[in-house]
């Protein structure tokens, strides 16, 4: 690490790199040595002072890149192995520190981050937290849509390399086959030259004479093999490199992309993100930084203080609540199953996967012979006309009932069927006489 930090290094001279202090220890004044100082505050720099290993921009890149790796005094470090894209980016909005990045899982590869440095430091409770999966997946869609017009033209600049890279192979192999050329006309007349007598510098010059003509055969078998060899880039790998360069997504999220990877771009793009949670509704809030001076707002959805995102729909929960009145978990199911509601990973309800949410939940099943609650075909047995009949009741409001969601049951307690509003109607409809209109200035029932 010294030796890369001394200027040296790159061809300079440079003197006053650190400086002394003078402390007052127990009334008395100490000297301490080696404190560094800006390099804008060098005593003395000579550049190109002498031959050096680097240049002397590529040694400044270098001490940006070691002073950025550290992963301090606000800065992110370097990028590390660990799934959290978003780890050293994040800052809090509330108290200004860095978050910290924690896992969790099975395999151990769920980010989450959290605000932790006033409790360390102060012990208060600690600012905020959130899951990382939904935060890093909707700052990678945000980058990827930012730097997507240049993914073309860095696919063009990849075909122009390994164009380039296979046409100065070809010429290694051109220039090779001429070298091999010469050396077997030199050997040639070097052997030609020589006395016949002689019998031992004779057949070593044949030996070289041999060995010249045979690395010249191999020089041209691997330039014909070059030449007539399939292009680096066909025309159809070309057209891929374009589609990728095109569709960044593809590429971001491809099983081999390294992490590490993602990472330098995300931090090559932006400078931080200030983040902040709400609770109503519970939103994670992030302001991107980047690193053009940009500012951008984006808000993602979290998910509620003791649930995970695979629980399922707190309306799931209370759909199946008031249909486990009125239904067994089979009909329940095909109730879920034709509303389009899904279980907290995307899977379609059965019997058991009800029967699991009702005890997890401590929803009961009421017996058949026991409800206190029914549903619209079971009203229009007990008051013996028609279901259309008992519908036109409950969108009368002459008979209270409820529907919790759009095209769901209807259900009904059944001591409403009792009201005299709704005997009289019913009696009218079985009698075929009509519904005897209501009284408006009687007040309607509460829907419960």
């Amino acid at each position: 690490m010294n030796f890369l930090q001394n200027p040296v290094y790159a061809g300079a001279f440079v003197h006053g790199r650190t400086r002394t202090k003078t402390v007052m220890r127990e009334g008395r004044a100490r000297k301490t040595h080696g404190h560094r100082v800006p390099m804008d505050q060098w005593e003395t720099l000579i550049r190109d002072h002498h031959p050096g290993y680097i240049s002397w921009e590529e040694y400044v890149r270098n001490q940006e890149q070691l002073e950025l790796n550290v992963g301090q005094g606000g800065r992110s470090g370097a990028a590390k192995s660990g799934p959290a894209l978003l780890a050293g980016l994040l800052r809090c909005r509330r108290c200004g520190r860095n978050l910290h990045v924690g896992y969790s899982g099975i395999d151990g590869r769920v980010p989450r981050y959290f605000c932790r440095g006033a409790h360390l430091n102060h012990g208060t409770d600690r600012c905020i937290s959130f899951g990382g999966l939904r935060a890093d997946r909707a700052v990678s869609d945000a980058v990827l849509a930012a730097i997507e017009p240049a993914g073309v033209h860095a696919a063009l600049d990849a075909w122009e390399q390994l164009c380039q890279q296979e046409g100065e192979k070809q010429k290694a192999l051109q220039l090779s086959l001429e070298k091999a050329i010469y050396d077997v006309d030199l050997a040639r007349r070097q052997y030609d030259a020589v006395d016949p007598a002689n019998r031992l510098v004779a057949a070593e010059l044949e030996a070289r004479w041999n060995d010249a003509l045979r690395r010249r055969s191999e020089m041209q078998t691997r330039l014909e093999a070059a030449a007539h060899a399939e292009p680096p880039l066909s025309e159809g790998l070309r057209g891929r490199l374009l589609e990728l360069g095109a569709d960044l997504a593809s590429a971001w999220n491809h099983p081999a992309a390294p992490v590490e990877m993602k990472k330098r771009i995300l931090r090559t793009v932006l400078a931080e993100i200030v983040v902040d949670v709400t609770q109503e509704p519970p939103r994670i809030v992030m302001t991107l930084h980047w690193a053009g001076g940009v500012h951008t707002k984006l808000s993602v959805a979290k998910n509620p203080t003791g649930r995970h995102r695979k629980c399922t729909d707190k309306q799931v929960v209370e759909l199946v609540g008031e249909l486990a009145k009125v239904s067994s978990d089979a009909k329940i199911a095909s109730i879920l199953n034709r509303l389009g509601y899904r279980t907290g990973v995307g899977n379609t309800w059965v019997e058991s996967r009800v029967y699991s949410l009702r005890k997890y939940h401590k929803i009961p099943c009421v017996a058949h012979d026991q409800r206190e609650w029914l549903t619209l075909a079971d009203a229009a047995r007990e008051l013996a006309i028609s279901a259309h009949s008992v519908r036109k009741l409950l969108t009368s409001g002459t008979l209270p009932g409820r529907q919790i969601v759009a095209y769901a049951p209807w259900i009904i307690e059944r001591q409403h069927l009792n009201l005299p509003a709704v005997q009289e109607a019913a009696g009218a409809i079985r009698e075929g006489r009509r519904i005897p209109r209501r009284d408006p200035r009687q007040l309607e029932l509460p829907l419960k």
